[in-house]
């Protein structure tokens, strides 16, 4: 199986691109704030229903980014595996990292 310049860039764009939706999901609070929806989105409700959920948030993260890219195109494939590596990365890793991160700060400043 040979991988071609044009698979390599395009799941290096998916990467990319999937870096981008997380890091505006870490902006929603802002985001809310232009569009005057502060009362329904919060990056931090979000991120927590994404650490419990983290299947349903996969499942449904991959739903929306083979349909979107699709699979008949073998460079939408490789672009939609870049997407995919990213959301597990994030949802798997990152997010529950996070919380864990956020836990133990908040214990601290209550023990001092």
């Amino acid at each position: 199986m040979n991988i071609t310049p044009s698979a390599k860039s395009s799941f290096v764009a998916g990467i990319g691109f999937g870096v981008l939706l997380w890091l505006a999901i870490l902006k929603l609070d802002e985001i809310a704030a232009c569009l005057r929806l502060r009362r329904w989105l919060n990056t931090e409700r979000c991120l927590n229903w994404v650490n419990q959920h983290k299947a349903l948030a996969l499942l449904g993260s991959e739903c929306c980014n083979y349909s979107v890219h699709g699979i008949s195109n073998p460079l939408g494939v490789t672009f939609a595996l870049g997407g995919t590596l990213t959301n597990l990365i994030v949802i798997c890793f990152l997010v529950p990292a996070r919380t864990r991160i956020r836990s133990l700060l908040s214990r601290r400043s209550l023990t001092r």
